[in-house]
């Protein structure tokens, strides 16, 4: 009887052996890879210094780990039972809101920082100059703050956080020197705040960061609006939207970024579809922006419209075509005479980056 314990608890281990194998470095079982950033444990050298400091073993230790075949399904549980027992996320700057909202941000950030009031007059007067010099030679800039999601849902974030105008007090100073100094701007906060009800498909997803397709399509249809004012740039848009059972997964990407094992529960799930009649695909466009442009270069919505040598300067430092490929990185020494090939610019940044205000990019122009 004790031989036949023994028997099979050998057969029992060498079985899970074997299940692990499978998955990796087999990969005869396919397990989903997890998302986000994990950080390859460091090889330490063996030697007495390091196995008697235990710098070898934590080593090795995190390395198995890394390696175990059934770790990304293990952390995903591990994930869901965090979050649903004790209502924690294991994601840094990511934290859990109400209502099953997940909210991105740094901790001080959101309500603490703010812009020098000297400085930011004396950025605008320089944006001033280029607005009106491209004014002058014919050709338009706009700038675009992108809706955030701890903005337009205050609401419903953590209960120990300051709502309202207290939410990045630096997007509010740089909203009202907009304003003061007749800055060329569209708002999206504000547009996003009254409409989060109005349209069938959601704004922000609960579980994502960025805008949903659906709205990003619905502000591009506004941006093209603005310029057919502004300018003479015309871009007529056609719109459907189609409800979906399961996200585009830019719309879910901080839920995607939790790993967790259950999706969050989420019933207006809408893609849409855009063509566009445009008169400036003879234009070039240099559009600079963060990661909401994404949502316009990936479905291939401003390249539809302007120049196929358009230009997306992502965080003004990655050159990009407006269907979102690497072309080269920014040479800020040059930029000034780079941007003398375009006719159109558009700044992007949500208001979360607008403490970056540019990224450099007016700074760039003035060298």
């Amino acid at each position: 009887m004790k031989q036949k314990k023994y028997n099979i608890m050998f057969g029992f281990i060498i079985f899970m052996m074997l299940f692990h194998f499978a998955f990796k470095p087999l990969n005869l079982i396919k397990d989903k890879e997890l998302a986000g950033f994990y950080k390859v444990p460091e090889k330490v050298e063996f030697n007495s210094e390091n196995y008697f400091s235990r710098k070898f073993q934590d080593s090795l230790e995190k390395s198995i780990n890394y390696q175990f075949g059934l770790f990304p399904g293990f952390t995903r549980i591990h994930h869901q039972i965090e979050y649903s027992i004790f209502n924690r996320i294991h994601v840094k700057d990511v934290h859990n809101g109400q209502n099953g909202y997940l909210y991105r941000y740094c901790e001080g950030c959101i309500t603490n920082r703010t812009f020098d009031s000297v400085y930011l007059d004396m950025y605008l007067d320089k944006y001033l100059i280029v607005q009106d010099s491209l004014k002058a030679a014919g050709k338009n800039i706009v700038w675009i703050i992108a809706p955030d999601k701890n903005i337009v849902f205050s609401e419903f974030l953590p209960r120990d956080l300051k709502h309202g105008v207290e939410v990045y007090s630096f997007y509010w100073s740089l909203q009202k020197a907009f304003k003061r100094k007749g800055i060329n701007y569209i708002d999206f906060n504000e547009l996003a705040f009254r409409e989060k009800k109005k349209y069938a498909f959601e704004v922000f997803n609960k579980g994502g960061v960025h805008w949903t397709s659906s709205y990003a399509a619905r502000c591009f249809d506004s941006v093209c609006k603005y310029l057919g004012t502004k300018t003479n740039i015309k871009i007529k848009n056609v719109i459907s939207n189609k409800k979906v059972e399961h996200p585009w997964g830019p719309d879910v990407d901080m839920e995607e970024a939790a790993n967790l094992l259950i999706p969050l529960q989420q019933d207006r799930l809408f893609l849409s579809d855009m063509t566009s009649e445009s008169n400036s695909k003879n234009r070039k466009l240099l559009l600079i922006g963060d990661s909401f442009a994404h949502s316009w270069t990936w479905t291939k919505y401003y390249a539809n419209c302007f120049h196929p040598q358009s230009e997306f300067w992502y965080y003004n430092r990655e050159a990009n075509t407006l269907e979102n490929t690497f072309i080269r990185n920014v040479d800020h020494k040059s930029a000034r005479l780079k941007t003398t090939e375009f006719d159109t610019f558009i700044i992007v940044f949500n208001a979360a980056n607008a403490e970056y205000l540019d990224y450099g990019f007016i700074d760039d122009l003035h060298r």
